[in-house]
């Protein structure tokens, strides 16, 4: 999506694009991060809602009409305390069933910062947004699924801590990815995630320019567990699509048995060396 400060003509293009996915036969679904607003942060807690808000409302109904599991992106949310840091929101991903059940919810905890060459901020995500604090993977359908958002892909402890107890079988990770650093890391980091997880990655990105000077790279991604792109989007708005399934998955990890070769006694404390 291109999602812009029209909050009704972002969730009316959301709308289209997952019933146009779903007809497609597809049945889990991905959209892309903050795709029901992107605009000035003065605006975020006017267009915030509460977790049982009218959007999450309509999300829910049409999960349960279209039979799928959604992963809807990420969206605004108010903060349950209403005097809490006044001003900022969650910037929050949640997922529902295909009866319309909540399955999960993850607020996204690295906030993005970036400078440009003389030291000015270009980006500063906590003037608008709060952290989240708990990370989340949850299991459906037979999957185990793991939760992140955007910046969080720079971060591979994010992703350990997830697979800790549990391998990873696929990663969902909705983004809005500047042009100037996803042209130079979105693939890269996405990949090197898969791969190092030997999971599937779904990774929904926003495209095209959102305002004067606010760009993002686009080519949302399937990245299967040995690192090769299944479908992309490109650098235009649309649905990629592809099939994954557990037999695969298996085959890779049978393959190369990198997740049974690790060795978690030794990366629990660092050593000084002798």
């Amino acid at each position: 999506m291109t999602s812009s400060s029209d909050k009704a003509s972002n969730c009316a293009q959301a709308e289209e694009l997952v019933r146009a996915a779903a007809a497609m036969g597809t049945n889990w679904i991905l959209l892309p991060e903050v795709f029901s607003f992107i605009g000035p942060y003065e605006r975020l807690r006017e267009l915030a809602e509460p977790e049982q808000g009218p959007l999450n409302e309509s999300l829910a109904a049409l999960a349960a009409e279209l039979g799928i599991t959604l992963f809807a992106g990420s969206s605004l949310e108010l903060p349950e305390d209403a005097a809490e840091q006044v001003g900022k929101v969650y910037n929050t991903l949640y997922v529902f069933g295909p009866q319309g059940e909540r399955l999960a919810k993850y607020r996204k905890t690295h906030l993005f910062h970036l400078r440009g060459d003389d030291g000015e901020a270009l980006y500063c995500e906590t003037a608008g947004f709060l952290p989240g604090d708990r990370l989340v993977s949850f299991e459906h359908q037979g999957w185990h699924v793991g939760c992140a958002i955007c910046y969080d892909l720079r971060f591979p402890e994010l992703f350990a801590s997830l697979a800790r107890r549990q391998a990873l079988d696929l990663l969902v990770i909705p983004a809005a990815f500047t042009y100037a650093t996803g042209k130079r890391h979105w693939q890269l980091l996405l990949t090197a995630r898969a791969v190092e997880q030997q999971c599937y990655v779904f990774a929904a990105n926003q495209t095209g320019q959102h305002s004067p000077g606010k760009m993002s790279w686009g080519h949302s991604l399937i990245i299967d567990p040995w690192g090769e792109v299944l479908a992309s989007t490109g650098p235009e708005p649309g649905i990629a699509y592809a099939e994954v399934s557990k037999a695969s998955l298996e085959l890779y990890r049978r393959k190369l048995p990198a997740l049974a070769n690790r060795r978690p006694e030794l990366y629990a404390t660092a050593h000084d060396a002798d």
